[in-house]
């Protein structure tokens, strides 16, 4: 049997940008970004929790027994990935919180787990530790209030560049020092045309920074300005020929990039390691779907020899807390590529999940004779009772019956019997089902000991759980069968039947 659970939050932290919460981005990242001359290696880690309350009271109970787990996570274009790389998980400790930011937000939203605090602003607790300077090459942002007015002909100018406003900037000549924004009618759209510019024609200005614009600013409006080159070189100067102009509070276009260096007492999230504490899987020459063991850590959540809070996992390459270990791969200045998953955020049926696997299966023929060797090379098999649609909360039984293609017809005294209607049974604890999406072919639930398919006095079945797929979506059943399981003759035959139904809401 499979069941599955959803994640109940998920988010990742980013060293580069400390203070960025992304708790509503739609993908997940474990990313490693090392700067042009390899002196630092910047990464990110994934954090994801599910709610484990019914699994822990449907073993107690005994409806799940003695159960695996594995952590599902689905590949959404990872980057420049080597030949070989490895990701670990670990259960988080202390509590985190989700967060409603992304990471393309302006101004930044903090309001949940970062880099350095579990909770982001306005509480924001350290990770670990305490924190009493900012850690070093950090971005620099600013704000550029415009007032209504007449703009013709009036100049601002950013980190040496001029921005002159005109009636048509197609009769200037840009250059990298001065560059033509038009003038606009109105306020809203001077302002989106300058954001244009600024975001659009970075090859000639040359500034490492981009624009939005705010038009809630009664009286004009307000384009927020964000660094995206790091430390002081982002730290740009700024000069206004009008007072329709007015750049923040100090005159600066952009501030709060800093070179320090200070060291921080932890960061990136906390976890427990050692034995029973670890899970991991390996990736070689591509990217691939994660499908974890995470049986230990989910054990010692659910009362373990040594029991601890589920605060959900951390997803990471090896390292130390504030990544400081130089000797590991998230330290050092290798480059390993980007992770990228899809998050409960997607608009896509790739959520990740938590897999509980256990062996549901249990035989008793009664009178049932089995199929013979003969008959299963040349078989046949169908389903009683299978229904199009099924509700998602539904716990269905399935009936699956095989028969020799050409069954052999009988008489006696008491009638006939075609023999297509004779019920046989399927190999005993080597017969398996499998469920596949329909429409993008991916396996929800694999072959393995948590489909073996049961038999009954009435013949053979299976049970599935439909909160654990998706509603409304398709799904397949295929099907494994093995004869003579570990002898010269054993056989192993799939089959498709094509047969097909729906979970509906």
């Amino acid at each position: 049997m499979h069941y599955f659970e959803y994640t109940t939050k998920d988010t990742t932290l980013y060293e580069a940008s400390q203070s960025l919460n992304s708790g509503l981005d739609e993908i997940l990242e474990v990313r490693k970004d090392i700067n042009s001359d390899g002196s630092i290696a910047y990464v990110s880690r994934a954090l994801l929790k599910f709610d484990l309350a019914y699994i822990s009271e449907s073993i107690v109970n005994g409806v799940i027994s003695s159960p695996r787990f594995f952590l599902n996570l689905y590949d959404a274009n990872s980057e420049a990935l080597t030949t070989n790389d490895l990701l670990w998980s670990y259960p988080v400790s202390g509590a985190w919180e989700m967060g409603s930011g992304r990471s393309d937000s302006f101004p930044r939203i903090g309001n949940g787990a970062n880099w350095k605090y579990r909770d982001g602003s306005p509480t924001e607790t350290p990770w670990f530790g305490s924190y009493t300077s900012l850690q070093g090459n950090t971005f620099a942002s600013g704000t550029l209030e415009i007032k209504d007015g007449n703009y013709l002909n009036q100049e601002l100018t950013i980190g040496g560049v001029d921005f002159v406003f005109v009636t048509d900037a197609t009769s200037f000549d840009n250059s990298s020092s001065e560059l033509y924004i038009v003038s606009a009618s109105a306020t809203g759209s001077s302002l989106q045309n300058l954001a244009g510019v600024i975001n659009n024609s970075s090859s000639l200005h040359g500034l490492e920074i981009s624009a939005s614009v705010d038009l809630t600013i009664d009286g004009g409006g307000q384009i927020i300005l964000s660094g995206s080159g790091k430390g002081t070189t982002a730290n740009y100067s700024a000069i206004s020929s009008s007072a329709l102009f007015v750049f923040g509070s100090s005159g600066n276009a952009l501030e709060g990039g800093t070179d320090q260096t200070t060291s921080l007492s932890g960061g990136g999230g906390t976890w427990y390691t050692g034995s029973g504490y670890e899970a991991s899987q390996s990736f070689n020459n591509e990217p691939s779907d994660v499908r974890m063991d995470v049986t230990n850590i989910v054990n010692s959540w659910l009362g373990g020899s040594t029991p601890i809070t589920n605060e959900g996992f951390i997803l990471k390459r090896s390292g130390s807390i504030g990544n400081t270990n130089s000797n590991l791969p998230e330290g050092n200045t290798t480059h390993y590529g980007n992770f990228k998953f899809f998050s409960r955020e997607t608009h896509t049926v790739f959520q990740p999940k938590l897999e509980v696997v256990w062996d549901d299966s249990i035989w008793s023929t009664g009178s049932l004779s089995s199929l013979s060797s003969d008959n299963l090379q040349d078989m046949v098999l169908f389903m009683r009772g299978l229904r199009p649609e099924y509700k998602e909360k539904s716990k269905v039984k399935f009936r699956v019956n095989g028969r020799e293609r050409y069954p052999e017809k009988t008489y006696s005294t008491t009638g006939y019997n075609t023999g297509y209607t004779t019920v046989k049974t399927l190999p005993s604890g080597s017969s398996y089902y499998q469920i596949k999406d329909a429409y993008t072919e991916d396996i929800i639930i694999p072959f393995g000991d948590g489909t073996k398919i049961s038999c009954d006095t009435t013949g053979n079945y299976f049970n599935i759980w439909m909160n654990g797929l998706q509603a409304e979506r398709f799904y397949r059943v295929e099907y494994k069968i093995v004869s003579g399981s570990g002898t010269s003759d054993e056989t192993v035959e799939f089959y498709d039947e094509k047969h097909s139904f729906k979970v509906v809401r």
